[in-house]
């Protein structure tokens, strides 16, 4: 007697938590992180590494600059251009913000709460990565290479030269690493980053950038975006 009581008291209680849970943390897919809770730091000793690690990759750029922008002649076959001009797309906000809003009201549409989420602190930490990227050209004022063909240390500070960093590689990295954040499916980044890849290939190809441009970009759009990730799940677990 007193047993069934028991568990008659218990499984109304045990139902509610497990009702209550599902309802605070709605069940993602399972290559979606919607679910994990944000890790404890937004700052740690890998941040002061990457940096490390972002200004030597900057500084060895600097060192192939002209080499590379002399290389580009060569990279113009039918298929380096068709190839240069199509990822181009994936660092252009133009594109990137409908493909957003067109996914976000699918998942609206399907009542995806979860993978709704996840769109959007992508969505956010890619606006971040392209925010930041626009803060550093203003500031540095750095020519482009079709501006100063000759001397790739032309810099400027609030000149309206916008070179450095490179913008479309700093959303492609950005979008990049806000996907690999969001999900936890091994072959992700396998996809997105050689993407985003090509998008600073063909900057430098299409003579638009600096080789170093393209690195900078790189390196602040992937840290930018997963530091505001990072961020909107503080927010989210604090609600």
């Amino acid at each position: 007697m007193v047993a069934s009581s028991l568990a008659a008291g218990t499984a109304p209680a045990a139902f509610a938590v497990s009702a209550d849970s599902s309802h605070a943390l709605p069940r993602s897919p399972e290559t979606w992180n919607d679910s994990a809770p944000p890790s404890g730091q937004l700052f740690t000793r890998g941040d002061a590494w990457f940096a490390a690690a972002a200004v030597a990759g900057v500084a060895l750029g600097t060192r192939l600059d002209r080499w590379a922008d002399e290389e580009v002649p060569e990279n113009n076959g039918p298929f380096a251009v068709h190839v240069s001009h199509a990822v181009e797309h994936l660092g252009n906000a133009a594109y990137i913000l409908p493909a957003f809003l067109i996914l976000r009201a699918a998942d609206a549409l399907e009542h995806r709460s979860d993978r709704a989420a996840s769109l959007v602190r992508i969505a956010e930490g890619t606006v971040a990565a392209g925010a930041a990227a626009g803060i550093v050209k203003v500031a540095v004022g750095r020519a482009r290479p079709f501006q100063t063909p000759d001397d790739q240390d032309v810099m400027r500070p609030f000149s309206g030269y916008s070179s450095f960093p490179s913008g479309h590689t700093a959303l492609a990295f950005g979008l990049a690493a806000a996907i690999d954040r969001e999900t936890s499916a091994k072959w992700v980044p396998w996809v997105v980053y050689p993407l985003a890849g090509l998008v600073g290939w063909s900057r430098v190809r299409d003579g638009k950038h600096w080789s170093s441009d393209v690195v900078a970009g790189a390196a602040l759009g992937s840290w930018t975006a997963r530091k505001a990730v990072t961020l909107a799940r503080h927010r989210r677990h604090l609600r």
